[in-house]
């Protein structure tokens, strides 16, 4: 990474998994379920990791890691019902061109999905206006002004007439 480069790297709150967890303590009396129900959503819990930057941002997973580019992202939304709403988390559904990938169990989303969506938007700019700086098109077509130069330097040595130059000279304006 580059040393301008500014990145956060964030975890799924437990706060989003409140209601499997509560729902599993409940189970634990009936024969252990809830014990290995409990071990399954701790490690769901634990095994996300996102890493915004400037650049794009990074899912990584126990099994992969994808890492999505700020152009990409076409939409942000923010997903959440009333009780992870109460508990000030939720989810952020980033729509790319051919798929949706969500960032699950973000604390205080309302400010990480702000900053998602300026950055995107900047990222965006950036990039139109990258667009819009086309090179110039040359005068000439390529390659004359070297035949032109040659030409003159076979004038000079008295390799053409005058008469062979201004001929020639005349196909280049």
């Amino acid at each position: 990474m580059a040393a301008s480069e500014k990145t956060k790297t964030l975890r799924p709150s437990w706060k989003y998994f409140f209601l499997s967890y509560l729902y599993y303590v409940l189970l634990i009396p009936v024969f252990g379920i809830g014990l290995i129900a409990l071990w399954f959503v701790w490690n769901k819990h634990k095994q996300y990791e996102y890493r915004i930057s400037d650049r794009g941002i990074t899912i990584i997973d126990k099994e992969y890691e994808r890492k999505v580019d700020l152009t990409e992202i076409r939409e942000v939304r923010l997903k959440r019902d009333w009780l992870r709403k109460k508990l000030g988390v939720g989810s952020i559904v980033l729509e790319l061109e051919d798929t949706e990938t969500y960032l699950l169990g973000i604390e205080d989303p309302d400010y990480i999905y702000e900053a998602i969506e300026t950055v995107v938007a900047a990222a965006k700019k950036q990039q139109e206006q990258h667009k819009k700086q086309q090179p110039r098109k040359p005068e000439h077509k390529p390659g004359s002004i070297d035949r032109m130069n040659e030409l003159t330097g076979m004038w000079q040595q008295g390799l053409l007439s005058d008469e062979d130059f201004e001929n020639e000279r005349r196909h280049f304006e």
